[in-house]
């Protein structure tokens, strides 16, 4: 069984669909989505069509949460704010539909499956530490949990329930770490935040242990273009091209 995970979309649908275009060249069997399918683009209700289309499972974000009313902006910078009022009104009857039936959490063992944090998910906290990381592994009995919501790929590791640490590649292979668990972070399809531009994105690969992180480049100008045209702030626009 190969999996593929996105997260982070973020309503970028040139970087969604370069992304999918890659993942159907991978073998992947299924393809789960973390979160925020909308907020700071120009095309929430295209992602929102793929990612229904494409992905069995969907979790929900903050930034879907918001769009729809189920979470207050008052913790979003001003720039989300300005991004999620145009999302709100520019979102299909369906699509509010879609985002309103999704899930905090699910487990698909040998992985708990959630935007933010294990602990407390509709909390939306962060985990940008060890110390939050070592945390919330208490919070899920899986060997592995995926998340997103910082925009940034890593993998945290919990060797026998004491030493944690992060692994320093972009492919882990753990079939001889039996006793390890692993946190891992999707990154972003849509702004990733790691000084690298192309959309990220990961395959675990279920048979033969593995989990491998994919980059993919697409066309950020089209993607600028279209928030620029609907007024989105600089700020969000710039970001894109530098990968923060």
């Amino acid at each position: 069984m190969r999996w593929a995970f996105i997260s982070d979309i973020h309503a970028n649908s040139e970087a969604l669909e370069a992304v999918v275009k890659d993942i159907d060249t991978q073998g992947i069997d299924q393809i789960a989505c973390l979160g925020d399918v909308v907020g700071y683009g120009a095309n929430p209700n295209e992602c929102i069509d793929l990612v229904e289309k494409r992905c069995p499972i969907v979790i929900l974000g903050n930034h879907d949460a918001a769009a729809i009313g189920q979470l207050s902006t008052q913790h979003f910078n001003i720039h989300a704010k300005i991004a999620i009022e145009w999302t709100a009104g520019a979102l299909t009857e369906h699509a509010r539909t879609f985002l309103g039936g999704l899930q905090l959490k699910s487990v698909q063992p040998p992985a708990t499956l959630v935007h933010a944090t294990p602990y407390e998910p509709n909390m939306w906290y962060y985990i940008t530490s060890l110390e939050e990381a070592a945390f919330n592994f208490q919070f899920f009995d899986t060997q592995l949990c995926f998340v997103g919501h910082t925009h940034i790929p890593i993998i945290i590791v919990l060797e026998d329930n004491h030493e944690i640490y992060v692994h320093q590649d972009t492919t882990l292979e753990f079939s001889s770490m039996s006793k390890a668990r692993f946190l891992i972070n999707l990154g972003s399809v849509g702004q990733p935040r790691d000084h690298n531009p192309a959309a990220c994105y990961g395959i675990y690969d279920a048979d033969k242990c593995t989990f491998t992180y994919r980059r993919v480049h697409y066309d950020v100008g089209q993607t600028q273009a279209k928030m620029r045209k609907i007024k989105m702030p600089d700020f969000l626009i710039n970001r894109l091209e530098e990968g923060k």
